[in-house]
């Protein structure tokens, strides 16, 4: 990562993104959803940092954001971090304040319901399954795993980052001449995804047994171009090389927390 990392403020009013909130228990906003093209495309969870994270794929994640003026630099490697490049870069999004950064993490596939599925494992692990439905979150898509790291431990209990690769549509949409190429490629630096991301600091308000974790740093990278890249990566068991927009307006935690992540993040890049 060329940059420290830091906000700015980018995007335009233009974009084909958005996001939007919508009232609900009893607060005047509560649901976040990412918007592409003016229809929901994800539900990207609540604004209650006691509940817990989630994403769920909804109608409007239907392809991939056009970045056909930078495709060529994102498929060289690491791209450059420039003031001016990342503003370019950052006109594709909504307008708001967003830390960008560039990383890199191997990532693997998962489908919901089975093993790897954060909230099959994790989530349960921490809030238990839902009591009115008795089951795990369903997210409606595949999504990938990338890295999990520990944080310095509170007082009352330990903490660590989770961080999700979202696609936008499954991988068998994937033109496979395309995916076969990238898995041939096996360059030493891997080809670059865009990203836009939202991180959620979650924690439980109480529990009657101390979980492994009372803290959950979740960092979804929401894929905007780099499908191809990405399921090839966890095909290999390749790093994934990810641009990534934090939209910190957006996240469930505080302009320092979204700061934090990205160094956290930055002592643990997988080449």
């Amino acid at each position: 990562m060329a940059l420290d990392p830091q906000i700015l403020t980018l995007g335009s009013t233009e974009s084909v993104l958005g996001f939007t909130r919508t009232g609900g228990e009893n607060w005047a906003e509560w649901d976040r959803f990412l918007k592409l093209d003016g229809k929901p495309a994800y539900h990207i969870g609540n604004i209650c940092n006691t509940c817990e994270f989630f994403f769920k794929r909804l109608d409007g994640a239907t392809h991939s954001v056009s970045a056909d003026q930078l495709a060529a630099t994102l498929a060289a490697g690491p791209p450059p971090m420039e003031r001016a490049w990342i503003e370019t870069v950052g006109a594709l999004l909504p307008l708001g304040d967003y830390v960008p950064f560039y990383t890199q993490a191997p990532i693997r596939l998962v489908t919901p319901g089975t093993k790897g599925d954060y909230y099959v494992e994790e989530q349960v692990s921490t809030w238990g399954v839902d009591t009115f439905w008795g089951l795990p979150h369903d997210p409606r898509t595949e999504y990938y795993r990338g890295r999990q790291v520990s944080l310095s431990p509170l007082a009352h209990g330990n903490r660590a980052i989770f961080e999700f690769v979202v696609p936008m549509f499954p991988h068998g949409w994937l033109t496979q001449d395309r995916v076969c190429e990238y898995r041939a490629r096996r360059a030493a630096e891997p080809p670059t995804a865009l990203a836009v991301s939202v991180l959620d600091v979650k924690g439980p308000a109480d529990w009657q047994e101390q979980p492994d974790l009372v803290e959950h740093w979740c960092l979804a990278h929401y894929l905007l171009d780099g499908h191809h890249k990405a399921y090839a990566a966890s095909m290999t068991q390749a790093s994934l090389g990810i641009l990534s927009f934090l939209a910190v307006d957006q996240s469930i935690a505080s302009p320092e927390q979204a700061i934090e992540v990205v160094r956290q993040l930055a002592k643990h890049v997988m080449a």
